[in-house]
Formats: C-alpha cells, sequence, structure tokens
C-alpha cells in the first residue's frame, strides 16, 4: 500500500497544473451559470417562462437536461448538470489514460516495475489519484455554487452528482485502458463513452414526459443507460434522492476492479483488442506525399467532427420555431 501511495503522489505531483487548471475550469462554469441565473433571470416569472419554453421543446431537453422547477438551483442544476458531467468525465478519462496506457507505450512502466512494485499497483494509485481528483473537484463545484448564493445542502449534493459521473468515468478508462492496445484508441473510446453517455441522457430527456402545471419532465428510459441521466436524478435543489450517488459509486468501484484484475492478467504492453499491424508492403500513390498522409491520418477525426457539428447543427435548428 506504501508503494501505491508514494505512486499516487508521483503522478499527482506531474498533473498538478492539468488538474488544477480542470478543476478551476468546471468550478468556474457552475460558478459562472449560478451567477447568470441569478442576476438575469431574478424574478419567478422569469424561470418560469424558461423552464416552460424548455419543457415544451425536445430539442432544448436534449442539449440541457430535465427542468425540476422554478427556485434557482434547480434552474441552475437543469441548464449546467450536464456539461459540468462531461467535462467531468473527460477529466476522469484522460487522467486515467495518461497515467496508465500512455505511461506503459513510453517505457515508464517499465522503470516502475524494476523497483519490485506489483503489476497492478501503477493501477491501483491512478484509481487513488482519480478519486481524490473528483472528490476535489466535487467540493469545488459545490464551493462555487454555493458562492454564486445557492442552498448549501443542494450545492453539496449537486457537486456529489458531477463527482459521481467524474468517478464512474475514471473506472471505464481504467477498464478501457486494459483492453485497448494503445494511449490513442484508449483515450478515444473513453471520451466516445463519454459521448454516448451524453447522448443518451439526450434522448431519454427529450422523449420524456412534460408535466407544466409543475414545470418538471420525467425522463424516458434511455436516460437510464446513462450515468449523466443518473446524475441528474439526484435532483439535489428539489426531492434530493442521494441513491443515485450509490447507483453510480458502486459501479465505479465494480470497473475499478475489473481493470485491476485485467491487469493482472496482462503482460506489459499486450492488450485484449489486438493492434492491427498488418498492411501492404508499398504505400499507396496518395500516400507518399504530405497532404495524403494528413488525410489518412487525420480523417477519423475530421468525419467525427464534422458529424458532430451536422447533429448539433439540426438540433440548434429545432429549437427555432
Amino acid at each position: 500500500m506504501r508503494a501505491v501511495l508514494r505512486l499516487a503522489l508521483l503522478q499527482a505531483r506531474r498533473d498538478r497544473a492539468v488538474l488544477a487548471a480542470w478543476i478551476l475550469g468546471i468550478a468556474g462554469l457552475g460558478y459562472a451559470a449560478a451567477t447568470a441565473i441569478t442576476t438575469q433571470f431574478a424574478a419567478d416569472t422569469e424561470r418560469a417562462a424558461l423552464v416552460a419554453v424548455a419543457a415544451a421543446s425536445p430539442a432544448f431537453l436534449f442539449l440541457r437536461g430535465l427542468p425540476d422547477g422554478i427556485s434557482f438551483g434547480a434552474v441552475t442544476f437543469f441548464q449546467g448538470f450536464s456539461f459540468t458531467a462531461v467535462l467531468a468525465g473527460l477529466m476522469g478519462a484522460f487522467l486515467v489514460v495518461r497515467h496508465t496506457r500512455a505511461d506503459e507505450d513510453q517505457g515508464r512502466f517499465e522503470l516502475v516495475g524494476s523497483t519490485g512494485v506489483t503489476r497492478s499497483a501503477p493501477l491501483q494509485a491512478t484509481l487513488l489519484l482519480g478519486t481524490f481528483a473528483i472528490v476535489v473537484l466535487a467540493l469545488a463545484v459545490a464551493g462555487g455554487f454555493i458562492g454564486a448564493g445557492l442552498p448549501v445542502d443542494g450545492s453539496f449534493l449537486a457537486g456529489a452528482a458531477v463527482g459521481a459521473v467524474g468517478l464512474l468515468f475514471v473506472g471505464t478508462a481504467a477498464l478501457v485502458a486494459q483492453v485497448m492496445p494503445s494511449a490513442r484508441t484508449a483515450s478515444g473510446t473513453a471520451a466516445a463513452l463519454v459521448g454516448a453517455a451524453y447522448l443518451l441522457r439526450g434522448a431519454g430527456d427529450a422523449l420524456g414526459t412534460a408535466e407544466l402545471s409543475t414545470l418538471q419532465v420525467t425522463a424516458a428510459w434511455p436516460s437510464l443507460l446513462s450515468p449523466i441521466g443518473w446524475g441528474q436524478r439526484v435532483r439535489p435543489f428539489t426531492e434530493a434522492d442521494p441513491l443515485p450517488l450509490l447507483v453510480l459509486a458502486g459501479a465505479a468501484v465494480i470497473l475499478g476492479g475489473a481493470a485491476v484484475a485485467l491487469r493482472r492478467g496482462r503482460d506489459l504492453g499486450a492488450s485484449y483488442v489486438a493492434a492491427n499491424e498488418s498492411g501492404p508492403e508499398r504505400a499507396r500513390r496518395g500516400l507518399v506525399s504530405l497532404p495524403g498522409l494528413a488525410w489518412r491520418l487525420q480523417r477519423g477525426s475530421l468525419a467525427s467532427w464534422c458529424f458532430t457539428a451536422a447533429v448539433m447543427g439540426a438540433v440548434a435548428g429545432g429549437l427555432g420555431p
């Protein structure tokens, strides 16, 4: 255990600037959202009008989440939780891949292994660091909400909801890092899973049932397939329900335990998904030029960005009359 703690401290020292930027940025986003609601929608009628428009628009629900009343805290959580949870998931996922598969690709694990630590010690240290970073993030988000004037109890629950989603993706990324053959594919897969969670949450919310008399929306079943959907069920500023936090934390523990088990059964540099290293002996004519090589290397990223832009454009168009 001492070796795991020392490795976690070493990883924290390497990442102190990056983690500080992530945590302060996400907490600052929450503070800015809460401040904007309290200043721009100070009257109950203004917040009620905003929530009524959102509850009647599937595209708005897809982008933002579930309206749950018109209090300052409820509107802030509805407006900002989904995006904040996505950022928390990406922070946790990239942290884990950076200290697991990326270090393994770069040969750092060989140096660590030469000290006599167990095979899974670096992964356990990363899980420990990831958990600590997510807890700090949750407290920072809660502090931002409290600083903006939101209720203390609800602010801590809202921060815990963001942290629970981030913690689940820490476990998810740890598992993905064992399965995928490189840091690039592991990071891409983990980020895709975060995006899929957002899309599933959006689909469930857009298909939900609106109750305009109470200005609340109940999500449809696809939201249950998303950790972000579970996180918003906490409803921290209305009918607080901590049970989804326990579900997400339990799932994170299971995923982290599975990742450790896979690491113990995997050789250094190996993966459970084989890398595709086969190819033709000669490059095609289009690959012998710099533009052709750049296109070959970046076409996947360009296609994914274009698809994302098209989806966001369609959703934005759906917000219009």
